[in-house]
């Protein structure tokens, strides 16, 4: 009886492991949101981006990899700051709704169990010309990205 007790509570902790923590976990059922910053090389684009991560701990174990992954095509990009919180702040909680705000921004909906949802806002370049652009910049991020990619185009500029 004891080893059918172990057993089924050995089970129970790996189907516990693999379907809540990363990178067996297939379904967001705790969101973290990864605020990163990045910066375009010889360039003053800077870009803002939200992450939507399945655990604080793939929030801090796989978020740089995430997003440099799906942009190592776009060239030298360099990563200024990476935060994981609990919460997105108000003001950009309509990303992920897909909901115009002032500035454009790239959306990536994930693809596969590799792949996250993410926001990148555009800052330094007008969104009318984000916009122009935006087929090469889709172009470039479904290299490495399987999930859909988009544009949303702001309110300014």
């Amino acid at each position: 009886m004891k080893k059918l007790l172990i057993a089924a509570l050995s089970i129970y902790a790996i189907y516990y492991i693999y379907t809540n923590h990363s990178p067996f976990q297939t379904k967001i059922t705790d969101p973290y949101f990864v605020e990163i910053r990045i910066s375009v090389n010889n360039t003053n684009v800077e870009l803002v981006g939200f992450g939507k991560m399945f655990s604080h701990a793939d929030c801090l174990a796989r978020s740089a990899k995430v997003w440099s992954n799906a942009f190592k095509h776009t060239g030298k990009l360099n990563i200024t700051n990476l935060e994981c919180s609990k919460t997105i702040p108000s003001r950009r909680e309509k990303l992920f709704d897909n909901k115009a705000i002032s500035a454009s921004y790239l959306a990536l909906d994930r693809g596969n169990n590799r792949e996250r949802d993410g926001r990148f806002i555009f800052y330094g370049v007008p969104s009318s010309h984000v916009i122009k652009e935006c087929n090469k910049i889709i172009a470039s991020a479904k290299r490495n990205y399987k999930g859909n990619v988009y544009c949303v185009k702001g309110k300014i500029g």
